[in-house]
């Protein structure tokens, strides 16, 4: 097997709007960490594959199509063949067309979008170096727990799920997987890859253009090897970074006791470096503990489509209802209430064609003794873990918020428990996938899984 790493920086011009909380004057005004593209090519004389890590928030299919395109026209290697696996600071730019309801205020000149445009060539050259390096190489892998993420949905003494307060004794995905690639026939560092999960969100609503915490972890960890670092984001959608950050969420009015560490937005670079640190340290060990490299391994690509049941989050009727009850200048205010937005969006849905299902296309990527299962959702940590327990490779990893963006992926229990996540759902599309559609999604991944295999 052959290796190629290279980096390109995509930080934008300062006045761009940030994503991520929706907040329409947000724009930059400063650099806290640069935005880097990180591309690792894989080849082994019959496939080769382009992937991608790269600090943005998410980037929906319709971008995703087009960087693509800019990096086949580049590189050659097949657009189907490239993940694109966002990092999900909430520190970057609009990186997408969709707008969430009672967000639509957000970045009114899709200068975002513009901005993706713009850092096609840097991304597709940095693939373009990626592959003008390649080199057969031999690979370390290694895996061990971290601290750096956190379950983010604590509950008060109702079991109502309210704010973003971390709790460890809650279920979530806190694996670390790394690789180590070095030259077969000089075992110098080529590059490494480092997986693992949790919201890049420690940075909090600064209005500076950050990396968050796993660009520090990747600093970190360059400082040691003197070589690019990949970082692929895993079961983020209820996993918060473990900040240092006190939040108090209490609310008398609706008894709720609620206080606690912050595992959603921290307080800026303070806690980005402590996350980011953390991460690093735990990267960090778990690559030296490496003993075992093995070259002339096998790289796969599996190109499907994932077939997930979805439904319109109201009836028509109850929509039309709900309307009724708003007053008419509703819709005339610069952010009409978000209940009235969905409602006038499941209206108009009336006398279109059904949409029961939601087909997305999947790549899956293996090298050796790694499989890459990418998602266009922010998905939660049963599922990873479920991946990681039944998939036929030794370490099955999941991408969130790879080659496309439609929100999160919950599991039938959270479905139940509702909070922020199952609600939000509701403001990205009219149609919002059904309870056992994360369940769905596990099984055609690991039968996709099987048959790339063999």
């Amino acid at each position: 097997m052959k290796v190629g790493f290279a980096v390109s920086d995509i930080t934008p011009e300062l006045g761009i709007y940030l994503t991520g909380y929706g907040h329409p004057e947000r724009l930059a005004t400063s650099v806290h960490l640069p935005l880097n593209a990180t591309a690792m090519v894989l080849e082994d004389g019959d496939t080769i594959t382009a992937v991608l890590g790269i600090d943005w928030c998410f980037v929906d299919w319709t971008l995703t199509q087009a960087i693509r395109k800019g990096i086949f026209d580049a590189t050659g290697i097949p657009e189907s063949n490239i993940l694109l696996c966002c990092s999900h600071t909430h520190s970057a730019p609009h990186t997408t067309y969709m707008r969430t309801l009672g967000r639509t205020a957000v970045d009114p000149e899709n200068l975002g979008v513009a901005y993706v445009h713009k850092s096609i060539p840097a991304i597709a050259d940095a693939v373009k170096r990626a592959k003008d390096n390649l080199q057969e190489c031999a690979v370390g892998f290694g895996a061990s727990k971290t601290k750096t993420g956190i379950s983010r949905r604590g509950t008060d003494y109702h079991g109502r799920v309210s704010g973003f307060l971390g709790d460890p004794d809650m279920l979530y995905d806190d694996n670390m997987t790394v690789a180590r690639f070095l030259s077969k026939g000089t075992r110098e560092d080529l590059g490494i890859f480092i997986h693992c999960s949790a919201h890049n969100t420690a940075m909090g609503i600064t209005r500076e253009i950050s990396s968050d915490w796993c660009g520090i972890m990747k600093d970190r960890v360059e400082d040691t090897y003197k070589v690019p670092v990949i970082f692929i984001n895993g079961a983020i959608g209820d996993v918060g970074p473990r900040t240092n950050v006190y939040r108090d969420y209490s609310n008398a009015k609706e008894d709720c006791a609620l206080t606690g560490f912050a595992a959603g937005a921290g307080d800026g670079a303070k806690s980005a470096t402590e996350v980011g640190l953390r991460a690093a340290t735990d990267a960090l060990r778990t690559l030296e503990g490496i003993r075992d490299f093995r070259a002339n391994l096998p790289v796969r690509v599996h190109v499907g489509e994932l077939r997930l049941p979805q439904a319109l989050s109201m009836s028509v009727e109850a929509a039309k209802a709900k309307l009724l009850e708003f007053d008419a200048k509703t819709a005339d205010t610069v952010e009409p209430d978000t209940v009235y937005q969905i409602a006038k969006a499941i209206a108009a849905e009336e006398g279109k064609e059904p949409q029961p299902e939601l087909i997305i296309e999947q790549t899956l990527v293996a090298f050796g003794a790694v499989a890459l299962v990418p998602f266009p959702f922010e998905v939660f940590s049963i599922f990873s873990l479920r991946l990681r327990k039944y998939g036929p490779y030794e370490y099955t990893l999941l991408a969130s918020n790879t080659n496309g963006r439609n929100a999160y992926l919950p599991d039938r229990g959270s479905f139940a428990m509702g909070g922020y996540e199952p609600e939000c759902l509701k403001t990205v599309s009219t149609y919002v996938v059904t309870p056992d559609a994360g369940d769905k999604a596990v099984i055609q991944s690991l039968k996709a899984l099987r048959e790339m295999k063999g």
